[in-house]
Formats: C-alpha cells, structure tokens, sequence
C-alpha cells in the first residue's frame, strides 16, 4: 500500500517570522480507508510513512507529520537521517541483490539441496523485501549473516562458500552501518536492551519529537509532588478566551481529591508552536521597544492600543489570517505587559478563585466544577517583582514595608478579579496572592437544579416567596455557594421590580442586558480610614430614602452593618444578604451575642437558607431552610438528608401553614387551594428546567418576566400562558 492510493499527502507553506517561506508536508492518516486510530501500529502503517518519505525525496520541505487523532513531527535531524540513505538506496540495492542471489548457485544448478541457506526463506524472500524501509534491510542482513555464521560446515565446498558469504554479508554490513539512520537505530536498541523492533524505534522517532498531547504546555516543567504519586489521566478539556487561544485539560490525579489544571496553547505540531511563538516574541519585543508611554493609560487602554498596534505590525509583516493575527497579538500584548503566565487563569470563567501562598510555592485554584486543583505553574523572582510593579501601578497605593497588603477590584472586558497581595514583613515568605473571580460562570435556577443544589419543590417555594418580596439570608461557610444561589433567585425576579444592592465587593449580576433596573453602591466595611458617612451601614440605611422593592446587600461583615440590616427589615425592606455561619443556629447566636441584636428582632428574617460543600465532592447543596418562629425557637421547613440524598419538607403538606405564608394571607387572597395550585405550576416548570438540556440566560430571564406578569391575572391565565409556552417550545412533560 502507498499513500498515493488514497491520497493522504498534503503540502503546506507558509511564510516564518523570519519572513522565509516552509514547506510542511502531512500524512492525513486519518483519510485512509484502514485507519484503526493507532499509531505506527502495523508494518503496513510503518511502509506507509516511509514510502511516502521515499516519493518525496527530492522535494525541499522543513517538516514531516503523520496526522491520526493527534498529530506527531519527525525532527528534522531524523528526517535528514532518512533523506541521506534514500540518496543511496539505489547503490545498496544494487550492492544487496547480487549477493541474495548468487545464493549457491552452483549446488541448485546440479539439482542439490543447500542445508546452509535453506533457511534464509524462513526469515524473508528477497523479492519481497522493502528497501525503503533501512532498518527492516538491516535486521534481514544481520539475521542471515548470523544464521550462516552459527551453521557448522563439514565439507570443504560448503566451507569455501560460507566463507564468501560471510564476507559478503560482513562487507554489506560495514557500509550500511555508517549511515546515521543505522546508528541511531543501533543505539535505541542497546538504551532500550531490545532488537529487532523497528516498529517501537519509528515510534520513538516521532514520540521524543512532539508529546503525547500535541498542545504545548505554558506552564513550568517541573512538577509538584502529587504529579509525581501517580500517573494523571485526562478527563476533561475545553477551550477558552475570544479567539479560541488556550486549551484547558482536566486530570484526575488517582489517589489524590485534587485534579490537575494544566494550559495549553492551541497548536497542532511542534513547528506551529515554534512558527507560532518565534512571531508572537517578534510583536512582543516591537510592542516594548515601539511604545514608550509617557502616561499612565487605563489597563484596558493599554490593551486596546497593544492590541491594535500588533495586529498592524503583523498585517505588515505576515501572510497571517485575521483569526491569527488577534490570537499572536493578544498573546504578545499580556506578555509585554508581563500578565501572560496569569491570563489564562484570569480569562477561565470556570476558575472561581486563584492562590499562591508563597514565593516557592505553585498556583492551586478553586474549580466551578472539579472544586479544588493543583497546578504546575509558579512564579520566578523577576516575575513576581513585575507582578508587584503592575499591582502598584494598576491598585494606586504603596506596597511596601510600610504597606504590606494591598485590595483592589480590576474589571475590564477580558476578566473582573479582585486581588489580594501580601509581602514582607506581614507575609512569612515575601508574597502571596489571592484573586477572587468575579465574572464565573453564570449560574441559573436551571444550573442549580441540574447540579442538585435544590429540587423542584424548594425552587417552587424559593420563587413564591421572593415574588412577595420575603426576605432571605443565606449562610454558611466560605465558599458553599451563598452568592451563587442568591444571583440565580436575584435573576428570576419580576423585571419591573427597582433593585438597590450595597455591597463590599461587587458579585450580584450585571443585568442590563436583561432590562432590569439596578442601582449598585460599592463600600469597603473592612477600611479603618473609611469615613462613617460612607461606610456600608450607613449606606444600608440610607435605602429607606430610595425606595427600593428588593434590596441586596451582599454579605454582613460587622455589627453595624447587621444593625443596618434589622433597621431596614423592620421598617419593612426585604432582599438578599449573606453571612457567614456553621449552622443556623449558630447564626441566630452570632446575632444575638456578637452583633447583640434584640432576640426579638429575628422574627423579620423569613427565611434563611444553610448551604454547605460536599465533603467527597465540590458540589454545593441547601442542607435547609428555616424560619424563627419564635425568639429561641427555628422551625425547619426542609431539610437534606444525605442518605436518600433528598430533601424532606419537615411540614409537607402543611407548608402552607409556615410563617412566611401566612403573613401573606392577612392582604392576599391566598386560600391553602390557591397556594398549592401556584406552587404545583411552579413545581412544573422547574422540573421541566431540570430535565432539559441547558437553556440560555436570557430565554429563562425572558420567560420568567413574562411568568411573573401572567401570575397578576390569576391562576387560569398562568396555566394558559404554561401551555401555550411548551407547546411553541416543542416540550412534552
């Protein structure tokens, strides 16, 4: 078989960024009518390359490649070791045939059997050897020579003629051994302790030429002691960034709860990487040398004008296509202004929050989806004092012996991070950073569902209550999920309705582009210059003057801010908060003897929501929801129970008799019939939510405006509306 039987060669060019033109040439062994998706796998594979090798010898080209599910280089250096005995191989076959040949000739003219080279026809017929193939010809002639030399001959006619045989088969043998393609084969074989296994030496060939994974590894080599415990297995990749520039791959690192994360840039072969990356240092060292700002522009500035300026540069330069010439740009821009190592982190919108610890130490992260995870990458000095300058720089403060710790928020179109930098003296080994994510992953009511962070029946309850307007705290320990399940609720709110929210770091939603009205006030409660005026708990009482139907109030830090926060519940303003708590009860108990709030005070809460972490897992759940009833009493509503992996409604049928109900039915025609009538339609479209496949932001925003509308007609029209809206959906239940 040869590739020109099925058409499998394919011919590249290209210009380098040394302005020179390449000449790639590629297998595309995945046209082949045989493929089986191994590689080299068969010494039909294996004639296969080399024939081809063979055909195009004369023509000039920098690279050879065979493409199957992953692509893998020959190194030029192998290929040259090829392409000199390819030069010769019409002198070795003239050289080899005569000698297989003359195989005693003079016994089998006189109709005798040879018992010494009868059993060169065991190994290979010569008609049916493949000289392209150097190291198959070698292991044939170096088998026979030894086949002849270990034959005890008796007579001296057969005597005489192993001898010629030997010399000729010695003397083929010398002069094929110089060839480097031998040598190399030669010494694979004594490093490896094999013989004989041209297929594993092809192999070798093209594995010490390119990794498994053809994507190039951005991050440092070295790994951490839990790479080195077990053998990582991939289980997950996806790409990131506007131009498709990084790919992210997942590994399960066996024993160990943490995964992998490792980054990679999007090339196929090894000359990409270099073609690819020799440019983008070329656009770098013109953006660093070309642009001596003598201002201090905006960080997003900055970007735009790199950005531009190195896609002209490469529009002048190169044979690039438009895709290409933004994907090197923007890779030079972050690496002129030295946040190249951490962009890929800062752009994943998978990545909740990034941590270093120390100096010497490597990145870990925390995953939206595989909760926890290592990285191989850390930080040289020199990069980390670059790092420090750009944090000054970008944060406006000092940080310094004086100043060891700096917070600030950095937003613009690629990521929306706050950062935290401590050094000497505060920090025991001179730096360390975490960089909370402000901009993950959107979570809707749907994503909750889905990842089992609440059933049907909570959400049904959920939405009836902040529909009217009750009030909900969620807490729970760092990072279980409290911010995400009040932005997924805070979504679903009537479109109409003004929301005000006060927070400390900015986490709730941007939903402009859903049409909702937002008024966002950004304090720091934690500031010990912060002017009274301007802190969160004055700003929390200052509501009462902006008339807000829902108010969100990020999470309670400090006393005063939970003063604020009664003040504003008693005088009858409901929304969101989070706090912090290991259960309810301690809550109640953190209100009641830290921030000293009246007892009873706490009957204007509603409900509150514990959430907690999966100990085995980086899911997120409602363990329950409560309601004080009284002044030292909580009366659960629902509770996870994580043996049947369910939730138990603690009142069941008697929900409708919980306190945040009732307090409804003293202004609401809100009759037990009435009350489960809404929330079993609730109840059905959240299940539809949980069964289909995702659905887009904005169609759930949209939906549920118009669900919320509908419901001010009465029950009639909502069941209509539901209907109508699955049917013009194609959605059965």
């Amino acid at each position: 078989m040869t590739v020109k039987d099925y058409n499998l060669l394919v011919f590249q060019e290209r210009e380098n960024f040394h302005g020179k033109k390449e000449r790639l040439v590629l297998i595309d062994c995945k046209k082949c009518p045989k493929y089986t998706g191994a590689f080299l796998k068969t010494k039909r594979c294996v004639s296969c390359f080399l024939n081809s090798l063979y055909k195009i010898k004369r023509k000039k080209f920098d690279s050879f490649s065979l493409k199957t599910d992953i692509i893998y280089s020959l190194r030029k250096e192998k290929n040259d070791f090829f392409l000199e005995y390819f030069k010769k191989i019409k002198n070795i076959k003239n050289y080899y045939k005569p000698i297989d040949l003359e195989l005693n000739q003079e016994c089998i003219k006189n109709g005798m059997k040879c018992d010494i080279f009868s059993e060169f026809y065991s190994v290979i017929r010569p008609s049916k050897i493949n000289y392209n193939n150097p190291i198959e010809l070698y292991n044939i002639v170096q088998m026979r020579y030894n086949l002849v030399k270990k034959n005890e001959i008796n007579n001296v006619r057969c005597f005489h003629c192993k001898k010629e045989m030997l010399e000729e088969y010695n003397a083929f043998l010398v002069m094929i051994n110089e060839f480097n393609i031998i040598k190399d084969y030669r010494n694979f074989c004594k490093k490896n302790n094999v013989f004989h296994t041209y297929l594993e030496y092809y192999k070798a060939l093209f594995n010490n030429s390119i990794k498994t994974d053809p994507t190039p590894k951005l991050t440092e080599e070295k790994e951490t002691p839990a790479i080195k415990k077990e053998k990582p297995k991939l289980i997950n990749s996806y790409k990131i960034g506007d131009y498709n520039i990084f790919k992210i791959l997942m590994y399960d690192m066996g024993r160990d709860y943490e995964k992998l994360y490792e980054v990679n840039l999007l090339y196929e072969t090894e000359e990409e990487r270099g073609f690819f990356r020799g440019i983008t240092k070329d656009v770098r060292e013109f953006l660093i040398e070309a642009f001596k700002l003598d201002s201090i522009l905006t960080f997003e500035e900055l970007i735009d004008k790199y950005l531009y300026e190195g896609i002209t540069y490469l529009a002048d330069k190169y044979k690039l296509t438009k895709s290409e010439q933004e994907r090197i740009s923007l890779l030079a821009t972050f690496e002129a202004i030295n946040l190249s190592k951490l962009f890929p982190f800062l752009i994943d919108d998978k990545i909740e929050e990034i941590f270093l610890d120390s100096s010497e130490s490597y990145i870990y992260i925390n995953h939206q989806t595989y909760g926890r995870c290592r990285t191989d990458l850390k930080f040289k000095v020199d990069e980390i004092e670059r790092l420090k300058t750009f944090i000054r720089l970008y944060s406006g403060e000092r940080l310094d012996y004086a100043n060891p710790s700096i917070k600030f928020t950095m937003r613009n179109k690629y990521f929306f991070c706050r950062f935290t930098i401590d050094i000497a003296p505060i920090h025991a080994s001179s730096f360390s950073f975490d960089i909370r994510k402000l901009n993950k992953n959107i979570l809707n009511i749907q994503d909750l569902l889905q990842n089992n962070t609440l059933n049907p029946l909570i959400a049904s309850f959920l939405y009836f209550n902040i529909l009217r307007r009750n009030n909900i705290t969620v807490t729970g320990e760092t990072d279980t999920g409290k911010t995400t399940l009040i932005n997924a609720l805070d979504l679903l709110l009537p479109k109409e309705f003004r929301k005000i929210y006060i927070e400390n770091a900015i986490e709730s939603l941007n939903q402009e582009d859903f049409g909702k009205h937002q008024l966002k006030y950004k304090v720091d409660s934690l500031e010990d210059d912060i002017d009274p005026k301007y802190s969160k708990s004055n700003q929390i009482k200052k509501l009462l003057h902006r008339s807000p139907d829902t108010i969100y109030l990020g999470e309670i830090l400090e006393k005063e801010e939970a003063e604020a926060l009664f003040h504003c519940l008693s005088a009858g303003l409901r929304g969101f908060q989070t706090i912090h708590a290991d259960n309810i009860e301690s809550l109640v108990n953190r209100f009641r003897y830290h921030f000293k709030i009246d007892p009873s005070c706490f009957n204007d809460l509603d409900l509150i929501i514990l959430m907690k972490k999966d100990f085995d897992s980086s899911a997120r759940k409602i363990i329950q929801i409560a309601e004080i009833t009284s002044a030292d009493t909580i009366g659960s509503l629902f509770i996870y129970d994580p043996f049947t992996e369910k939730w138990d409604s603690v009142k069941g049928d008697n929900l409708y008799e919980c306190k945040s109900v009732q307090k409804h039915t003293k202004h609401e025609k809100l009759d037990e019939e009435t009350f489960w009538r809404f929330l079993n339609i609730y109840k059905r479209v959240f299940e539809v939510f949980t069964k289909y496949d995702k659905i887009p932001n904005k169609v759930i925003v949209d939906f549920f405006h118009d669900f919320s509308s509908i419901s001010k007609y009465g029950l009639d029209a909502l069941e209509k509306f539901w209907c109508d809206w699955k049917r013009d959906c194609n959605i059965e239940t």
